[in-house]
């Protein structure tokens, strides 16, 4: 990724725009800021669309870019070259616009085949999504990791593929540790806190920020990694039925952690001097240590497509926040769904399912790509994965796989409703910067956020 990822609402600071429109299901139609997949992803068509008179056509909606749709686009390519009687149609579209226009889509009957987004958000698409475990094959059922399987399962029904598993973690910058004379491994919180004091004593580096993008959703992921191990949970119930549940004392005083850091801590700036500006500092030694995604290393690399070679970074798992709950990482899975259509005939979804299985399970490429370690667990352990600097040299997908394997990572509840919207999680970035009280942060965050659970 880039720097103009919008693969990742962290790397993209445009805020959410909410609209109604009629659609199946009613569902609501947002202009959402990437998860984590992609860059910024353009229009048009992506694959050789030069199928064979007689072949099964297959139209696909993705929202990669960058070096992810490089990859993406090579899998669909290398499919279709199987000359099996399946041609894929891979189209662009960018994540800003995406979920709008996959609904719309739907609502109009033009559907395509396949469409790209994330497992957590089964829910919010299965109005207008379909299952496809009648068109599984055997190997399918448990080539993946448990929890990215079970997280492509609505109601016991699989609406998705999973391509990989994506999370964050704690990176920090080696050399301004070194010149503060820390010691990289923090046990708890009071190890980690030491650290980060003895940083901003010795070195001219702001020790540590709780957020890498400045974006709502990205407060949010952090937000969920630091609540979990204090015990709390963002929400309770079940489907249908869920509670907001962070607006407590364990959500109060997370919050407040939070806010602590750009306050009476002193460990980070209450200005953003442009999105980015977290990564720039971190690349540049004015930042120690910040919370980011697997993916955030390409949001490292210079001009040339490759990370400075003064900068030595360390990935490890976030788990030096303060309580008795759970260490568990945010996590989440850019997947492959089916909408719904009535033009398209069984062959034609036999085939959707076909390619989806055959880009799930053969795209080692996929670890390069953007940090993602692949949901196949075959895959996942490949030589070609094992080799790769992303596990070897920068143990970001190391770290992954060993936090997946350890039953280290949970994905976000699953809503019907978009709940990576900045609407909901802006608040934590104007509690973060000061803009707000905590109390009032929180209050605004869990009042918008039951509001629309409500209306679900």
């Amino acid at each position: 990724m880039t720097q103009n990822d919008a693969n990742t609402t962290e790397s993209n600071g445009n805020r959410i725009s909410r609209r109604h429109a009629i659609g199946t299901g009613g569902a609501v139609l947002t202009t959402a800021l990437a998860g984590c997949s992609g860059l910024t992803g353009g229009g048009g068509s992506d694959s050789d669309n030069s199928g064979k008179s007689g072949d099964v056509n297959v139209d696909y909606w993705m929202y990669f870019g960058a070096q992810e749709k490089k990859e993406m686009t090579e899998l669909v390519n290398e499919f279709n070259k199987k000359d099996n009687g399946i041609h894929i149609n891979a189209q662009s579209v960018p994540f800003g616009s995406f979920l709008n226009k996959l609904f719309t889509a739907v609502n109009s009957g033009n559907a395509p085949h396949i469409a790209s987004y994330y497992a957590s958000y089964g829910r919010h698409l299965k109005p207008i999504t379909d299952p496809i475990d009648d068109y599984l094959s055997s190997k399918s059922k448990s080539a993946y990791f448990d929890i990215a399987r079970e997280n492509t399962k609505i109601d016991g029904n699989t609406y998705a593929l999973p391509i990989d598993v994506h999370g964050k973690g704690l990176y920090t910058n080696d050399k301004v540790l070194e010149k503060a004379g820390v010691d990289p491994d923090f046990s708890d919180w009071d190890s980690f806190s030491n650290a980060a004091n003895t940083i901003k004593k010795k070195t001219d580096a702001r020790p540590f920020s709780f957020i890498n993008w400045k974006a709502g959703q990205a407060a949010y992921r952090a937000y969920i990694i630091a609540l979990t191990q204090a015990g709390g949970n963002v929400l309770t119930g079940e489907p249908g039925d869920y509670k907001v549940a962070f607006d407590n004392e364990k959500g109060m005083q997370t919050a407040q952690l939070m806010n602590d850091i750009t306050g009476k801590l002193g460990w980070d700036s209450q200005k953003f001097q442009s999105e980015s500006a977290r990564v720039e500092d971190f690349v540049s030694g004015k930042l120690g240590m910040f919370i980011a995604g697997t993916w955030s290393i390409n949001n490292f690399e210079n001009e040339n497509g490759e990370i400075p070679s003064d900068l030595s970074f360390t990935f490890k798992k976030p788990f030096m926040f303060p309580g008795e709950g759970d260490n568990v990482a945010w996590a989440e899975s850019n997947s492959l769904y089916f909408p719904t259509n009535s033009n398209h005939t069984e062959e034609e979804k036999k085939a959707a399912v076909e390619f989806a299985e055959f880009a799930t399970q053969n795209n080692t490429l996929w670890a390069s790509a953007g940090g993602h370690l692949p949901a196949a667990k075959s895959v996942a352990t490949s030589k070609e994965v094992k080799n790769t600097k992303l596990w070897t040299e920068f143990d970001t997908i190391s770290t992954m796989y060993e936090m997946v394997k350890d039953k280290q990572v949970r994905y976000q509840p699953r809503t019907g409703i978009h709940i990576n919207s900045d609407k909901f999680w802006g608040p934590f970035i104007d509690m973060y910067l000061h803009n707000t009280s905590v109390k009032k942060g929180v209050k605004n965050s869990a009042t918008s956020l039951q509001q629309a659970l409500d209306r679900q």
